[in-house]
């Protein structure tokens, strides 16, 4: 299956039904609180930014953590301020995600980081731009070395947007990406977790 297949797969019915689970303020998932939780300065790294990733269930090391808020957040700052902040993916340039991929390896380079957590971050610090690329989405898309890219030309399609964006639950803020209600409705869709088994029985699947 392509990776636009799948995608078109993912956000078919009853995707709407898990992405209102997702986002109930009341209920145990992420939801909104990791976009909107605290200070996002979109020229640096913030404490806020390290605890709203935990809520995706994962931590970084306090070596990790002072070289982020400390030791290096001024050339970690130049090298966020190149990645543009009001860019959608499927309008991204090159340059901007060479921008982003610097950056990553960058965070990436720090003890016990890796992919999932750095993605989790620059999700964090451009939501419009970057997904979120852990062991769940990979499982549930067939991405390769460049996901990136990959989603920009996935998400080119103007009628899969219009898709995805019909989607979103009533009350959850334009501040919520369209990428990150497709990164909501593949973790929904594959996720193991006891909460998301749970909200798939709940929609028939």
């Amino acid at each position: 299956m392509t990776l636009t297949q799948r995608i078109d797969e993912v956000i078919a019915s009853p995707a709407h039904h898990l992405l209102t689970d997702f986002f109930d303020p009341q209920g145990p998932f992420a939801g909104s609180t990791f976009d909107e939780l605290g200070e996002n300065p979109p020229e640096s790294i913030s404490p806020a930014d390290l605890v709203a990733v935990s809520l995706l269930d994962v931590r970084f090391e306090p070596r990790a953590v002072r070289s982020l808020l400390d030791s290096d957040a001024s050339k970690l700052s130049k090298l966020l301020i190149a990645i543009p902040a009001d860019v959608d993916i499927w309008d991204a340039q090159d340059r901007d995600l060479d921008a982003a991929a610097e950056l990553f390896r960058a965070i990436d380079a720090y003890a016990g980081v890796g992919e999932t957590k750095a993605s989790k971050l620059l999700a964090r610090k451009r939501p419009r731009l970057l997904p979120v690329i852990d062991s769940v989405v990979r499982k549930g898309l067939p991405l390769g070395s460049e996901p990136a890219r990959e989603l920009r030309a996935a998400l080119s399609d103007q009628c899969r947007r219009t898709a995805l964006e019909a989607l979103r639950p009533h009350g959850v803020s334009p501040l919520i990406s369209t990428i990150r209600l497709l990164d909501a409705a593949v973790w929904m869709r594959y996720s193991q977790s006891r909460n998301a088994k749970r909200a798939r029985r709940r929609a028939g699947i």
